[in-house]
């Protein structure tokens, strides 16, 4: 029959870096970690493959291992194959001597194989067995079940139970439950619960050895280890396998009759207890042995009571890991909302992650195109130009959050952001033009950086609409991404393609300018129909720059001439207002459309502009 091979990978210090059983038919293949793989392999956590369970033993700059050294393999008999996969490098083997490269040995266990900087440790799985519980090992079910024989009554008075005790032994349960409150505190509220629980397993149970493994990737690896004796008995990896199986509490004195080279052999005493996460799954292990050379005789066995202790420890630990699970899963969430929302914002969300469920809400969505993009990408290269839209994207985005804006998305060398959502926002519409404004006023600190660099000034279009949105996670499973859906939103895209045609920097909806109040001027633009959207929409120019009433009203006569049919009076506006202010580009398109109709003379006129493009 073949039986399971415990492997141990022992360090510098003499502590088990991981400890792990392998089954009959499974193979372990140890090695340095490859610097491919990055972040897929981690140092003495092994990974389980089709072909073998692949082990890293070295770190990458250990070149005294290669990066596939040793293959191990249980044979019958308590036996080992041992093969050597290295083309250069030797290994030590307490048994036959070095095992040359490319060479493979069949030993009986037990043997130490010697791997770099580390010794392996191999033994036969045979100390403890599978089956039965043995009389020297108690599984550990409930001290309540003992009740029936007398030994104390259910659910009575603590007073009562303790009345007859002497005073040394309640001052003993006393150190005792402090010591467990120490543990079940520091879990709640800091990060040493490992070692105040191993130090609690040593103090008072009286073992020379307490630690905490935890199970990962089909091995233990210890968290924590406290020592009042010689380590010269590692744990037993027979113990912890019985812990995993069962999903409860061992206790119990080895057997004596074991193979001195057992990795029990050396252990008088042992106890183990589960630590198990809130889906009831092994997760590590509260662990602790007195070695034999420590040992009194009958004085050393562990008691029921004791064991019921290193349960509690264990629960405290399972606590305290949970709570560190929790943190983690908070902090990942608040880093993720911090990609999106203000740091004030975030908080709140992270109390509150019910708010990001999808919903309707009513919004103002704003885009941000930078123009003149593929130009200046083409002149400064790749690398200059991630570098220039990244400092121009991180400039426009302050004043998104400074208004408590949502940032939706960087797409390319576009802004898109969002008010009104997760949070209700009365005045969604006042904070993104106020937003706009502020992007407008940063164009001179961007240009004081990047206009030698370009050759030119930055410029940008900004496109701002309200409407009713579905808002929540408009990206996937495995990507977030929050944000609103709707053809508003599609309408705000097209309201920012609009400012290239009318050369201006900022356009807002009509039905953006009715939810705003006379603090921001605007002046109408014109009425348009854009790309796939039907129901044409007024266009206003918000302004960014002040000290333009005069022109503003100047140019909403002249609209007001065109949209009424009377094309010479709009163009002979139009000219007037050209001559003061020149350049100006909605004049100039308006003019256009005026003396192009002068010519034409449509016959069913209508004042709605169809832009050509996005």
């Amino acid at each position: 029959m073949i039986e399971a091979l415990n492997l141990s990978v022992r360090t510098g210090d003499a502590t088990d870096a991981v400890t792990m059983s392998v089954a009959p038919g499974e193979q372990v293949e140890l090695g340095r970690l490859d610097a491919a793989a990055g972040d897929s392999e981690r140092l003495f956590v092994p990974i389980r493959g089709t072909g073998a369970i692949r082990l890293p033993i070295a770190a990458v700059g250990q070149t005294s291992v290669s990066r596939r050294q040793a293959r191990i393999e249980p044979l019958p008999g308590g036996r080992v194959r041992i093969s050597n996969l290295s083309g250069t490098i030797a290994m030590r083997c307490t048994g036959p001597g070095p095992i040359a490269p490319g060479a493979a040995v069949e030993l009986a266990l037990p043997q130490s194989l010697r791997v770099g900087a580390v010794t392996v440790v191999l033994d036969a799985d045979r100390s403890e067995g599978s089956g039965p519980v043995s009389a020297l090992m108690h599984a550990f079910v409930n001290t309540v079940e003992q009740a029936d024989s007398g030994t104390f009554r259910r659910n009575a008075a603590l007073s009562s139970i303790v009345a007859g005790m002497p005073t040394a032994t309640i001052d003993a349960l006393v150190s005792w439950w402090r010591n467990v409150i120490d543990v079940l505190q520091s879990a709640s509220n800091s990060d040493d619960f490992f070692q105040q629980a191993a130090r609690a397993v040593v103090r008072l149970v009286g073992l020379d050895v307490g630690a905490v493994f935890l199970y990962e990737q089909g091995a233990w690896r210890p968290a924590c280890m406290e020592t009042s004796g010689p380590r010269t008995a590692r744990p037993s990896a027979g113990v912890l396998r019985r812990v995993l199986e069962e999903k409860r509490s061992f206790f119990g004195r080895a057997d004596a009759g074991a193979e001195i080279v057992s990795s029990i052999a050396a252990i008088d005493t042992y106890v183990a207890s589960p630590i198990v996460d809130r889906g009831g799954k092994v997760i590590g292990a509260v662990y602790g042995h007195r070695s034999r050379e420590l040992a009194d005789g009958a004085a050393a066995e562990i008691t029921y009571l004791e064991a019921l202790l290193v349960e509690t420890l264990a629960s405290g630990v399972a606590a305290g890991l949970a709570r560190m699970e929790q943190e983690r899963a908070s902090l990942q969430r608040k880093v993720q909302f911090e990609q999106f929302f203000s740091p004030e914002l975030a908080t709140r969300l992270e109390a509150e992650p019910d708010l990001l469920t999808g919903r309707d809400a009513d919004v103002t969505v704003l885009f941000c195109d930078i123009r003149g993009f593929s130009t200046v990408s083409e002149r400064l290269g790749p690398a200059q130009t991630m570098e220039w839209v990244g400092s121009v994207l991180s400039t426009l985005s302050e004043p998104v959050a400074a208004t408590g804006g949502v940032l939706v998305d960087y797409i390319g060398d576009e802004l898109m952001a969002m008010w009104g959502a997760p949070s209700s926002q009365p005045d969604h519409a006042a904070f993104a033009c106020q937003a706009a404004r502020r992007m407008a006023e940063s164009a001179a600190e961007i240009d004081a950086r990047w206009r030698e660099v370009i050759g030119a000034p930055t410029r940008f279009g900004i496109g701002i609409n309200s409407s009713r949105a579905r808002v929540g996670n408009t990206g996937s499973a495995r990507k977030f991404k929050y944000g609103p859906l709707g053809s508003g939103v599609n309408l705000a895209s097209r309201v920012q393609g609009a400012t290239k045609y009318l050369k201006v920097p900022a356009i807002i909806t009509g039905s953006t300018r009715e939810l705003l109040d006379d603090s921001f001027r605007v002046r109408r633009l014109c009425r348009v129909r854009v790309v796939n959207i039907v129901t044409p929409v007024d266009l206003y120019e918000l302004d960014c720059g002040g000290g333009r009433e005069a022109m503003f009203g100047e140019y909403e006569r002249a609209l007001e001439a065109f949209d009424a049919g009377d094309f010479s009076r709009a163009a002979k506006l139009l000219g007037n207002l050209l001559a003061t202010w020149p350049g100006d580009g909605p004049a100039l398109v308006l003019l256009s459309r005026s003396v192009d109709c002068m010519i034409h003379e449509p016959r069913d006129f209508s004042p709605v502009w169809e832009l050509a493009g996005k």
